[in-house]
């Protein structure tokens, strides 16, 4: 065997720019591309997207029709959207909850920093 079949190339470099942005460097020492809002966003979007795979595919699985009751109404509708909108309105409760004690916490934050 000889060094070329087990060299590797050098670990390429991490390091911040002068405004605390994260850049890398290939093996050579060339500057990377650094990294943006919008790359970020399209990596966000690969984990999302597979989410709504597996949604979408839980609700086509479950289109049994059933009966919703809450308070005065009462409604028949696909088990599987019974029960995303059950998930839905749940999340946007916790989420309404959390934005109050955000919002708590900064007024705190505030007060305390105004002293």
């Amino acid at each position: 065997m000889g060094p070329s079949a087990t060299a590797r190339p050098p670990a390429a470099h991490d390091s911040s720019d002068s405004q605390g942005r994260s850049t890398s460097t290939d093996a050579a020492g060339d500057p990377a591309v650094p990294g943006s809002r919008a790359g970020r966003t399209w990596v966000a979007l690969v984990p999302a997207a597979l989410a709504l795979v597996v949604v979408l595919i839980f609700v086509l699985q479950n289109l049994q029709s059933t009966t919703v009751r809450f308070v005065f109404v009462s409604e028949r509708l696909p088990l599987g959207v019974a029960l995303l909108v059950a998930a839905a309105l749940g999340a946007l409760i916790v989420f309404c909850l959390g934005s109050v004690r955000i919002l708590q916490l900064r007024r705190l934050a505030r007060r305390r920093s105004a002293r």
